[in-house]
């Protein structure tokens, strides 16, 4: 999975700092689950797998968000 860091190591070093969540795309999210990135497309259509959040124009998950949303699923199969 790709971390988005800023590139000047003193601004990183205070962004560490300021404890900002790790902001994953849409192709991490689907190599995380995987699946393809349509389905995760499919699945924020659907409002049926993790939340993202839109910065600008562009969305982001969270670690937090991938996580709850996996917990949730937490429904043994037998």
């Amino acid at each position: 999975m790709t971390v988005h860091d800023v590139s000047d190591s003193g601004r990183t070093d205070r962004l560490a700092a300021a404890d900002l969540p790790t902001l994953l795309t849409k192709e991490d999210v689907a190599e995380y689950f995987g699946v393809s990135p349509r389905t995760i497309e499919a699945w924020r259509q659907a409002d049926t797998g993790p939340a993202p959040i839109k910065i600008g124009k562009h969305l982001r998950w969270t670690a937090t968000s991938v996580r709850e949303f996996v917990l949730s699923q937490g429904q043994s199969v037998e």
